[in-house]
């Protein structure tokens, strides 16, 4: 089969891979119909999270369902699917207190054998593990597109505005316009904010922010983002920020007003600041870890109602066979790129 394979630091290739077959009775194979490329997928083939060369990447898909084992009851070929990034066994001991991020028996989609040896989505077929916990059924009046994003960024975006604690007429920051950030303002909208504020350097990626229901903009380029959050917010500072870009904690420590809530989710590419002192004089309370992609059914409901809707966040469709040209472009974050959707 065809797949993007991390051949070593900076470098992916297009090639053939075995086709993955069932290696336990609670496996399904699926046939990817849409995948696309994700942050952490750079981060992977960058070296920043160290892994062993030869894996086909990617971890976010909608797929039909081809193959199940033999004790897979709620699957069938022809099933078309979603599932999580992280899949989960939903049986030991971290799974059954909730804990699915740091389950004993999961790992991560495309990111090698250091995170489990999962088959990865940028190809044409997948293994699932525990295919009747982590499959979940896609609507037939729901499109592919509108639940691309469920099983990672979506639900990351969700668990960030969940642990901001948001509240009805709330002021929400979010610092990172990048696709996490873009979720986490839709998924804010659902507690009844007052504001949600973006803040980036990129002006296109603020204008799409904006379509997608960021009530103020800021060009941090521009301007000094703090001093004109204390403005929309009558000096009094936001009540939330989440933090979705990995390199503005000290910032969003600094924009929430007393007993503010601040929600980290980018991944960290370096060392950051913080400023702890003015954080505990003002009671700041900071929530922060993996994210949790056990809400896919409610996600699923939510864009089924419409009030979740990341289609505008889709800047560029591509066939897989064109997969290492959109790898390039999403990497060096050319052609105004946010998300691109390839189709096997």
């Amino acid at each position: 089969m065809k797949a993007l394979v991390y051949k070593g630091a900076n470098d992916v290739e297009l090639t053939n891979l075995e086709k993955p077959a069932l290696l336990a009775d609670t496996d399904a194979i699926i046939r990817i119909v849409l995948t696309t490329i994700c942050g952490s997928d750079v981060h992977l083939v960058h070296g920043h999270i160290p892994t062993t060369p030869g894996y086909a990447l990617g971890h976010e898909y909608v797929g039909i369902v081809e193959e199940v084992g033999s004790k897979v009851a709620q699957f069938k070929p022809g099933d078309r699917v979603i599932g999580p990034a992280a899949p989960y066994c939903g049986q030991c001991e971290r799974c059954l207190k909730g804990d699915i991020m740091h389950c004993l028996n999961g790992g991560v989609h495309g990111s090698g054998q250091e995170f489990g040896n999962l088959s990865g989505s940028q190809s044409e077929f997948m293994r699932i593990p525990y295919a009747d916990v982590n499959l979940v059924h896609v609507p037939d009046d729901l499109e592919d597109e509108q639940v691309l994003f469920v099983g990672d960024i979506l639900s990351t975006g969700y668990f960030a505005a969940e642990k901001a604690a948001i509240e009805h007429g709330d002021s929400v920051v979010v610092f990172g316009a990048g696709p996490v950030g873009l979720c986490a303002v839709q998924a804010a909208q659902l507690f009844l904010p007052k504001q949600v504020i973006l803040v980036d350097i990129d002006p296109y990626r603020l204008e799409v922010g904006s379509r997608m229901g960021a009530t103020h903009t800021i060009n941090a380029k521009e301007v000094d983002p703090l001093a004109v959050i204390a403005e929309l917010t009558e000096g009094k500072g936001a009540d939330a920020a989440i933090e979705a870009a990995g390199a503005e904690t000290e910032q969003a420590l600094k924009c929430v007003g007393l007993c503010g809530r601040v929600s980290l989710v980018g991944i960290f590419g370096k060392p950051v600041t913080i400023p702890l002192q003015e954080a505990f004089m003002k009671n700041v309370r900071i929530e922060m870890g993996l994210s949790y992609l056990g809400n896919l059914k409610k996600i699923i409901r939510l864009i089924q109602m419409g009030k979740i809707d990341l289609t505008p966040m889709i800047t560029h469709r591509i066939p897989l066979d064109d997969i290492e040209k959109g790898f390039k472009m999403f990497e060096q974050r050319t052609d105004k790129v946010i998300k691109v959707v390839i189709s096997s």
